[in-house]
């Protein structure tokens, strides 16, 4: 018997962490969610980025939480971030990025003129590909510079990954009309399973949460800072409740040996 569970917990957890995790809504009306706890990855041209590894890192003392994902390079789209979700209720959510840019120039001051885009699906279930295209399929993403004074820099130094900034997702490039996404059919005894993904756009962009809000928020954004949005917990990997799983089916076997 031990056996037999012991096997089936180990399936689960390799479902959720070797094929990547599925995200469930943990309230209506909000669903905030890591940008590195994705399901799949297409393309070479994003990566994860932490205090201690990836192509950039994230300085310490960053407000990011927990690690971010990195643009390499850019496209139109050429690669592709995919989120799996379940969503328990229904409504028109708006969307908002946590971002942060790196400079990929040589220039004194540093410019962040073309760090500052990625690309956003226009609906769930869009396939990680080219598709229609800019502002057909995908959705450009220009995030504005919100500029900071390090203590040792004269200059304003816009992000480098020690200061990431809120925005509200826009209906193309050139509107300032929001992005919307409507959920229907959802319910806590029925999520929703859909699947939501971004594309790269230019190199040098990081993203590190990502909320939907049935509640347009877009005030509440000062100076690229919001304390509502910083205040929504993130959904939780299902790969530690597989973990706490693991460990109850020890506990079963150290007890079953007693007996």
């Amino acid at each position: 018997m031990f056996r037999v569970i012991f096997g089936f917990a180990a399936w689960l957890f390799c479902v959720h962490v070797c094929f990547g995790a599925t995200l469930l809504q943990q309230e209506a009306g909000t669903f905030a969610f890591e940008a590195e706890d994705y399901s799949t990855l297409t393309g070479s041209n994003w990566s994860t980025i932490s205090t201690t590894a990836g192509q950039k890192l994230i300085p310490d003392g960053s407000n990011a939480v927990g690690d971010a994902i990195y643009a390499n390079n850019g496209g139109s789209p050429t690669s592709f971030v995919t989120y799996d979700l379940q969503f328990i209720a229904d409504g028109t959510y708006y969307i908002y990025t946590k971002y942060s840019m790196y400079d990929r120039s040589t220039s004194d001051p540093p410019s962040y003129g073309n760090e500052d885009s990625f690309f956003i699906a226009r609906d769930f279930g869009i396939a990680a590909a080219l598709g229609g295209g800019a502002d057909t399929d995908w959705f450009a993403q220009h995030v504005p510079s919100q500029g900071h004074l390090p203590s040792d820099s004269p200059t304003p130094n816009p992000n480098e990954g020690l200061y990431f900034y809120w925005d509200e997702g826009q209906l193309s490039g050139t509107s300032t009309s929001p992005l919307t996404f409507v959920v229907s059919g959802a319910s806590e005894e029925t999520p929703l399973s859909v699947t939501f993904t971004i594309g790269n756009r230019e190199g040098g962009l990081a993203l590190d949460r990502f909320v939907f809000s049935t509640t347009r928020l877009n005030s509440d954004i000062s100076g690229g800072n919001s304390t509502i949005l910083d205040g929504i917990a993130s959904a939780p990997e299902p790969s530690r409740g597989m973990f706490l799983l693991l460990a109850l089916v020890g506990l079963i076997a150290r007890r079953t040996r007693r007996v």
